[in-house]
């Protein structure tokens, strides 16, 4: 506080001339010594979310969009489906199948999420994994039991048919259960 004094009795001394007002002498130590608690930005009324935009406002989205979800494995927002929304605490909690999943994390619950586009028929609330026709996959192989790289094609009531990248010998196209397949890469608009 004394610096500030200095400084208004310097910038008074630094013209003699000039008459200054009581007020506006009082102002001038104001902002000297609170200057930085006045201070108005044109930023200040904006809240920068320490959240996702539409993770506040939950009621917005719906099982079925497709969102940018926060992956806790790498801190990085990627594209998923939206499965379910559930309450944790004061919270919500959203269950998301990723577009590019992990092996051993298909389906995952986060905190965070962003709209990329609402689904124009919402889904009933599931927590398993959502193909779509043109999914690149990994299906079962019955006859030495591994998994080799297919694409969905169709589907045919409850299974999905697959075409394998390399037959090797066996039928090109097989009808499989969704237990039978792992996503590896979703199309690039699932959403419709």
């Amino acid at each position: 506080i004394g610096s500030s004094l200095e400084t208004v009795l310097q910038i008074r001394e630094m013209a003699p001339g000039q008459r200054r007002s009581p007020l506006g002498l009082a102002l001038l130590f104001l902002a000297l010594v609170f200057g930085p608690s006045f201070v108005v930005s044109p930023f200040s009324a904006v809240r920068s979310p320490s959240r996702s935009r539409l993770a506040l406002h939950a009621e917005k989205l719906e099982p079925g969009d497709y969102v940018k979800a926060w992956y806790h494995q790498d801190n990085g927002m990627h594209a998923a489906i939206l499965l379910d929304i559930e309450k944790d605490g004061d919270e919500d909690r959203y269950i998301v199948t990723w577009d590019e999943p992990d092996e051993n994390e298909p389906i995952t619950g986060t905190k965070q999420v962003e709209l990329i586009k609402k689904a124009s028929k919402p889904i009933k609330p599931v927590h398993k994994q959502i193909f779509n026709i043109g999914d690149k996959i990994t299906a079962y192989f019955l006859d030495d039991k591994n998994f080799y790289a297919a694409d969905i094609i169709g589907k045919e009531g409850d299974k999905w048919k697959i075409r394998w990248e390399d037959p090797d010998g066996s039928p090109p196209e097989e009808l499989k259960p969704p237990h039978e397949l792992k996503l590896v890469r979703r199309i690039k608009d699932p959403v419709k």
